[in-house]
C-alpha cells in the first residue's frame, strides 16, 4: 500500500489502515509506504519510501510482495514503471475540482490529465472510491469500491444522554481550516448556514492553527482544534445534527461518522454527498429550515439519527472495503457490482419522505458552477 502520508487528520490514511488490519485479519500482509509519518499507526508496517519506481520495487521486493497499491499521487505516476513486475492497482480518491483552488489551479489539472493519459491505461486495475469519483476522474471502467465506517465506536442503549430542554440545537462540523482547502470544504456556506439559523449554536472540529480558526470564531462559532480520535467520536456522538457545506467530495468520512453514531446528517447536493447520505439539499435556505424544524421538534432528531444510523451500517464496512480491493489485487475476480441508476431514485425518493415536513422556500442560492453542472447532467452518477 502506497499513501501520501500517514497522519492525524487525513481521511486517506484512515482509510489504507483500516484496510490493512481487514487485510491483515483476513491472512493478507500487508505494508505501507509513504512519504509522511507522524507515527500514529503503530500497529501497521509503515516505512518511509519516496515516490521512486526503484525505492517502492525495493520496498515491495524487501516484504516478499506480488502487489502494488497506489492510494494518490504522487505515487500514482510510480505505477506504470512497476506494471511488468507487479500487478499495480490505482485506488482513486479524487482531486477538488482545481476551480476550487485559486493558487495552484492549473498544476492540479496537469496532474488530472497526466493520470488520466499516463496512469489509469497502464495499471491492471483502477479503483474508486464512489460512482461520482469514477465520473469525475472520466474512467467509466473503473471499480466503485466504497469506503467503510464501522471503526468509529458506537454507543450502547443510553450512552447519549437526552437534550436539556430549552437548550439551543447543537450543530457540528468537521473540516480542515487551512486557508489552501477552506474555500472548498465550505467555509463561507457554513458561516451563511449558520447567519441563517438563528436558533442554533454551532462548533466546528478542525485541523489547523489558531489562527486558521480566528475567522470562524469571530462569527460566534465554536472551533475545537486538533481533535484525537477519541475527542472527534465524542463530538460527533455529543452534537445534535451534523452539517456539511464542502463544495467537492469524494466520500466525506465525517459524514459518514456522524450517521454511524446516530446524529442525523445533513449535506449540500455536491460531489458525492447523495451516495452517503439521504438528507442532501439543494440550498443553504433549505438546509436552514431542517434545522429550524429540528429545533422545534426534538423528537425529530432521534428519529432522523435512528435512520441514519441504519442507512449506514446496513452499507459501508470496512470488510467490504477490503474484500473489494483484495478482489482486485487478485485479478479482478469477484468485483463489486456498480451502483444501478435505480439506487440513485430510491436514495432521492427516501431522502424526500425523510425531508417531509419542512416547506419549499423563494430563496435559492447558487453555491457554484458545481451545482449548474449537476442539473445539466454532469453530477456523476451512473449512466
Amino acid at each position: 500500500m502506497l499513501a501520501p502520508r500517514m497522519a492525524l487528520g487525513y481521511g486517506v490514511s484512515e482509510a489504507v489502515a483500516m484496510v490493512s488490519r481487514e487485510l491483515h485479519s483476513a491472512g493478507v500482509q500487508c505494508v505501507v509506504g509513504c512519504l509522511e509519518d507522524d507515527g500514529r499507526y503503530e500497529d501497521l508496517t509503515v516505512v518511509r519510501v519516496p515516490a521512486d519506481a526503484e525505492a517502492v520495487a525495493d520496498l515491495a521486493a524487501d516484504h516478499r510482495a506480488s502487489v502494488v497499491v497506489a492510494h494518490g499521487s504522487p505515487y500514482f505516476e510510480v505505477l506504470p514503471a512497476l506494471t511488468d513486475r507487479f500487478h499495480t492497482v490505482a485506488y482513486e480518491y479524487g482531486d477538488p475540482t482545481p476551480a476550487l483552488f485559486t493558487d495552484d489551479a492549473a498544476g492540479r489539472q496537469r496532474v488530472a490529465d497526466a493520470k488520466r493519459e499516463s496512469v489509469y491505461p497502464a495499471v491492471a486495475e483502477v479503483a474508486t472510491i464512489s460512482d461520482f469519483i469514477r465520473h469525475d476522474v472520466r474512467w467509466p471502467s473503473a471499480t466503485v469500491v466504497r469506503l467503510g465506517v464501522d471503526h468509529i465506536p458506537v454507543p450502547g442503549p443510553g450512552e447519549v444522554p437526552a437534550a436539556e430542554p430549552g437548550r439551543p440545537l447543537r450543530v457540528g462540523a468537521l473540516m480542515r481550516l487551512g486557508e489552501g482547502e477552506a474555500r472548498y470544504k465550505g467555509q463561507d456556506e457554513l458561516l451563511r448556514l449558520a447567519e441563517l439559523t438563528g436558533t442554533a449554536n454551532f462548533e466546528v472540529v478542525g485541523r489547523g492553527s489558531s489562527a486558521d480558526g480566528d475567522r470562524l470564531r469571530r462569527r460566534g462559532i465554536a472551533v475545537h482544534l486538533n481533535a484525537s480520535d477519541e475527542e472527534r467520536a465524542d463530538f460527533l456522538r455529543d452534537i445534535d445534527v451534523f452539517v456539511t457545506t464542502s463544495l467537492w467530495e469524494g466520500t466525506n468520512l465525517p459524514l459518514l461518522e456522524a450517521q454511524a453514531v446516530g446524529t442525523p446528517a445533513l449535506a449540500l447536493d455536491t460531489g458525492a454527498h447523495p451516495e452517503f447520505t439521504p438528507l442532501v439539499f439543494d440550498s443553504l435556505a433549505a438546509m436552514a429550515l431542517q434545522l429550524e424544524r429540528f429545533s422545534d421538534d426534538r423528537r425529530l432528531v432521534r428519529r432522523y439519527g435512528a435512520m441514519a444510523q441504519a442507512f449506514v451500517q446496513e452499507r459501508f464496512t470496512w470488510q467490504a472495503t477490503a474484500m473489494g480491493l483484495l478482489a482486485l489485487c487478485q485479478g479482478g475476480g469477484d468485483r463489486p457490482p456498480v451502483q444501478p441508476r435505480r439506487r440513485w431514485r430510491r436514495q432521492w425518493a427516501r431522502a424526500q419522505r425523510l425531508r417531509r415536513g419542512v416547506a419549499e422556500v423563494g430563496l435559492r442560492e447558487t453555491l457554484d458552477h458545481h451545482l449548474h453542472a449537476r442539473r445539466r447532467g454532469g453530477n456523476g452518477r451512473t449512466s
